[in-house]
């Protein structure tokens, strides 16, 4: 009880300790709430993973009672020998189960299944690819220019001793980016 007095009489040290506890005491709250958010999950998933594994050892336990015309009709009623529609008129592969999801579940921006037209003989020589060649090399060269304009902005926009060389170097910069070979204004720009 002294020691509580002694504080009570000084108000600033007070002060720092209340703010102390209740900033400590909110952090270990926290910590708190997130170790059971993360051990939660971690549960979830393995009791997930486990009621999946019951589930397959339980039908790999049925299916010897069950009589081979029902499993041929169950076989039968899945068209596991029809393709599968991917989209609307394009047909895929055939053994597949077609699932319907909502377009926002899964957000692709690029088709990853590509497709070809003519001939599939193993012979023929395929298409090329649209992204090989020239077009990786034309990115190349947009993004070395984009890095040598964002250098160029930055030299331009420092300030200090070094102001009139780097404003020369990238108007120079420029002038090449640009595509024009005004070699005499580069020379009297650093001249």
């Amino acid at each position: 009880g002294t020691h509580y007095d002694q504080l009570n009489d000084q108000p600033v040290l007070m002060a720092f300790i209340v703010v102390y506890v209740i900033t400590t005491v909110i952090f270990l709250v926290n910590l708190l709430i997130a170790q059971l958010n993360c051990a939660y999950m971690s549960t979830y998933k393995d009791m997930l993973g486990i009621a999946r594994l019951n589930r397959g050892k339980i039908v790999v336990e049925t299916m010897p009672s069950v009589p081979k015309w029902r499993w041929g009709r169950f076989c039968y009623q899945l068209s596991l020998d029809e393709r599968v529609e991917f989209g609307e008129g394009d047909m895929g592969l055939a053994g597949g189960l077609q699932v319907w999801e909502r377009a926002s579940a899964n957000v692709t921006t690029v088709d990853m299944i590509r497709r070809f037209g003519g001939s599939t003989s193993p012979g023929a020589q395929w298409p090329e690819d649209e992204g090989t060649g020239a077009d990786k090399e034309d990115d190349r060269f947009d993004r070395m220019e984009r890095l040598i304009e964002k250098a160029v902005k930055r030299m331009a926009g420092k300030g200090g001793s070094s102001k009139g060389s780097s404003k020369s170097g990238s108007s120079m910069l420029t002038s090449v980016l640009s595509g024009s070979d005004d070699r005499e204004s580069g020379s009297q720009m650093s001249g």
